[in-house]
């Protein structure tokens, strides 16, 4: 048990190092290519750290391939961002639109917002009748 605790925070450790070290001292990204972008956030996301690889995939959307968009969609149907998720597909280019990995994480990701959408106005409609 001790083992895991200690290995969780050094993983911790590291992403915030790994983190720090793509910020210059004003803020600025440093990322000098997508597949660095698309490894940093595949370890957030598997971290379940969804709000930060969502940040950090907002900080360096211009270097960002296929794959790391997807991994945002798919990190903001988990974390209920239907906002931001909405804005990264009407960022998408022509190419990434045809890519069937983004449109099936569209499709959950549209499929999980408008349940919840249902499920709100359903409890919105007892209430006025309550």
């Amino acid at each position: 048990m001790l083992l895991i605790r200690n290995n969780s925070y050094w993983m911790i450790y590291r992403f915030n190092r790994l983190l720090s070290s793509c910020q210059s001292k004003n803020g600025e990204n440093l990322f000098s290519s997508s597949m660095a972008l698309n490894s940093t956030m595949k370890k957030l996301f598997d971290s379940k750290q969804y709000k930060e690889a969502l940040n950090l995939f907002d900080q360096n959307f211009k270097i960002s391939t296929d794959s790391t968009i997807d991994m945002a969609i798919k990190a903001c149907t988990i974390s209920k961002d239907y906002k931001r998720g909405i804005r990264i597909q009407q960022g998408l280019s022509s190419q990434s639109r045809n890519n069937s990995y983004i449109q099936a994480a569209l499709l959950c990701f549209y499929r999980k917002s408008s349940t919840n959408a249902f499920k709100r106005q359903k409890l919105l409609a007892q209430s006025l009748w309550d």
